[in-house]
């Protein structure tokens, strides 16, 4: 007899491994689905690694350019700063659809009321409005205190076979994962990560919505260094010898290294859209000298590089006044 199959958005949080071994013990072959990207922090190689511990197969997901249109626009708004909750869910919910085999059932490892905008009866309905999932997703750590899906009409799960989780509560957890044969094993904390909830980071974001410069190339930008805005073009200097090599790693070609040579100082990344001025450069050198050893002198030379060849050296001043750049505030 075949086995049911189950493709369970699969986050590498406690909720989520409760979810995969409870639709096991029910008799599905569990596949996970992790949607992964720049905006939410969590190590890919630790959720494989996981699903290897817990029997579960794992399909990787990257969001791709159609989450950040999503992302300037949500139709259900933001929640925590730049967080589109809503869309967010029914953006990963697609996804599911789109790689779970014809007839599979589709299930994500959300509790009622754990989260005060996304996991709620009308968010839930929202979310599977948006994604065309109307009653097609299987919730099952609070499937009793829910509407029947369609699976429970139609005999493929039993809904006194489900859970009836509510809230933040995590009393019961030892039981249940007991009675799922987890209570030994090493377990994560709950999924969270976010970095659209951090408001500094929604700012650098918010930043480059304004600017029409919303790509992942830019997103990944924003995970090191201080942002700064000179005349529209984006700086970035880099805080410690790690984030002045990811700084030289991620540079295109188009984009200009400054740095102050034989001297102790940051490397910084200016990525403009069209040739940035003199004016523009020395203003970029100042604040990136501000950040060297030697930001008590007054003037300090830069060195200017593109394309990994040196462009120009310039003398700047220091800029210790940076309100007007910043980006963060």
């Amino acid at each position: 007899m075949e086995r049911k199959k189950a493709y369970l958005l699969f986050s590498g949080g406690l909720d989520s491994v409760i979810a995969a071994k409870l639709l096991k013990r029910l008799g599905f072959d569990v596949v996970g689905v992790h949607v992964t990207s720049p905006l939410f922090e969590k190590e890919v190689e630790k959720v494989k690694e996981l699903a290897d511990r817990i029997g579960i197969d794992l399909k990787v997901v990257e969001a791709g350019e159609d989450y950040l249109e999503m992302l300037k626009n949500p139709v259900y708004g933001y929640g925590k700063n730049l967080n589109p909750c809503i869309d967010c869910k029914a953006y990963m919910l697609r996804k599911l659809k789109e790689v779970a085999e014809e007839g599979a059932l589709l299930a994500t490892g959300e509790v009622l009321g754990q989260r005060p905008m996304s996991q709620k009866k009308d968010a839930f309905n929202a979310i599977e409005k948006l994604s065309g999932l109307k009653r097609w997703v299987l919730r099952p750590l609070s499937g009793k205190l829910l509407p029947p899906t369609v699976y429970e009409e139609k005999g493929v799960v039993k809904r006194e076979e489900l859970l009836d989780l509510k809230g933040r509560s995590r009393k019961r957890y030892p039981e249940i994962l007991k009675a799922l044969g987890l209570d030994e094993v090493e377990l994560p904390t709950p999924a969270g990560g976010c970095l659209l909830t951090e408001p500094s980071f929604a700012k650098k974001v918010k930043d480059l919505m304004d600017h029409d410069e919303l790509n992942w190339e830019n997103v990944k930008l924003l995970k090191i260094g201080r942002h700064f805005r000179v005349n529209g073009c984006k700086l970035i200097v880099g805080r410690n010898r790690e984030e002045n090599r990811k700084i030289r790693e991620l540079a295109e070609e188009s984009d200009y290294l400054i740095t102050v040579p034989n001297i102790p100082s940051p490397t910084a990344l200016l990525r403009c859209k069209k040739e940035p001025s003199d004016e523009v450069l020395k203003k970029a050198g100042g604040i990136v000298a501000r950040y060297s050893d030697a930001k008590k002198e007054k003037e300090v030379k830069v060195a200017v590089y593109r394309g990994g060849k040196l462009l120009t050296e310039l003398t700047v001043q220091p800029i210790f006044n940076l309100k007007e750049f910043s980006i963060t505030g």
